[in-house]
């Protein structure tokens, strides 16, 4: 018995072809071709952005239903195609010319990074820029890399509003990138969340854009969703679909295997159901919250912006869904038995991307304190 139906979000043929794909994903640390392609064609790359840019445009909580609904099917399909959707959400930020042009097109997919770890020099007409980013999630498929920088004039960082440094995000052509194929992780690994290079490459003007300020062109309503938040919530609704396929598979399990000296089925015992119990409704009240927080943020930002409350909460709410996905993992790995230790194991794989995921810096315990001072403020 259960009450979550992935299928129909997904569709049995995408689940058959990524499941049946997942082992040489892992292989080669990239989702294959015809996985890559099966997002492309049903446009999940172009969840957030308008429709007139043929993208989807739906809204925060049917967004957060379909990348957990990916995370259920395979974690690194989820992660992949909750990461390539993400960066969407530049549609609104970037120029209008340039928001055409980077997602006009029907594969349009970004793949880049946050952290400013490069340099991008004023020069007439642009910016001579230079740096290595680590984790561009999807790179291998990514029509254009975007990256934050340090903007500077002669050598020097150029001040910005909030006393530091300027940050400012470039656009780049694949042409202008090397991908190092670093990706070796414990887990996720078919995201092929490779480390990003350039040097000494030349953006226009009108392929800088900012994250965090300005006010964007476009009056879509996902663009009113700050980007701290949105990223937080985004990132976090992939682990409850992970957290829920390893259930699955350790519930699936403890109906074939007998305990340990026993001749009981695990499923038997008292001990093993009242675990996964817990752990059941330990995923449910995170993934509840949250998708309740973002139809109230999406209702505010229908109207206008949302309140910081509203904001606040949908935080918290990311942040408890994503430790409540992990917990409940850890309540039932214990249960899976030897297989979980081997790496072809579908229950493994899910458990190890759990893990993986859940290191990812938007939603990381530490990113409480902020919420908490919020509130102990008021």
């Amino acid at each position: 018995m259960r009450w979550w139906e992935f299928e129909s979000v997904i569709g049995s043929d995408v689940i058959a072809l990524v499941r049946g794909a997942a082992a040489e994903a892992e292989r080669r640390s990239a989702l294959t071709p015809e996985v890559v392609q099966a997002i492309v064609e049903r446009g999940w790359f172009k969840a957030w952005v308008p429709r007139e840019f043929g993208g989807l445009e739906l809204d925060l909580e049917a967004g957060l239903r379909l990348f957990e609904a990916a995370g259920w099917v395979d974690g690194s399909f989820g992660w992949s195609v909750m990461i390539g959707a993400g960066g969407g959400v530049f549609a609104g930020l970037m120029r209008e010319t340039t928001a055409h042009a980077v997602f006009d097109p029907k594969e349009a997919v970004i793949a880049g990074s946050g952290n400013p770890r490069g340099t991008a020099e004023r020069v007439p007409g642009g910016f001579r820029v230079s740096g290595r980013w680590q984790w561009a999630s999807g790179a291998p498929w990514a029509t254009t890399f975007t990256a934050n920088c340090v903007v500077t004039e002669g050598g020097e960082p150029v001040p910005g509003a909030n006393g530091g440094p300027l940050i400012r995000a470039m656009a780049f052509e694949p042409a202008q990138v090397r991908i190092h194929e670093t990706w070796d992780a414990h887990g996720m690994r078919g995201t092929a969340s490779h480390d990003m290079e350039v040097t000494e490459a030349f953006v226009p003007e009108e392929r800088m854009f900012s994250v965090f300020e300005g006010e964007p062109w476009h009056p879509a309503t996902v663009f009113r969703v700050p980007f701290v938040e949105f990223a937080e919530a985004t990132t976090a609704s992939v682990l409850p679909g992970v957290a829920l396929r390893l259930f699955d598979l350790v519930a699936a399990s403890t109906r074939e295997r007998t305990e340990y000296g026993g001749p009981r089925l695990m499923a038997e015992r008292d001990d093993v159901r009242s675990r996964m119990a817990e752990a059941l409704v330990t995923v449910e009240a995170g993934r509840t919250l949250l998708f309740d927080a973002a139809r109230q943020t999406w209702a505010e930002a229908e109207r206008g912006r949302p309140a910081p409350s509203t904001l606040a909460r949908l935080s918290l709410a990311a942040n408890f869904a994503a430790a409540g996905a992990l917990r409940a993992g850890s309540i039932v790995a214990p249960l899976g038995g030897m297989a979980l230790n081997q790496r072809a194991d579908e229950a493994g794989r899910a458990w190890r991307d759990l893990q993986t995921a859940g290191q990812h810096g938007a939603i990381r315990p530490t990113g409480l304190a902020m919420r908490g001072a919020e509130l102990l403020a008021d």
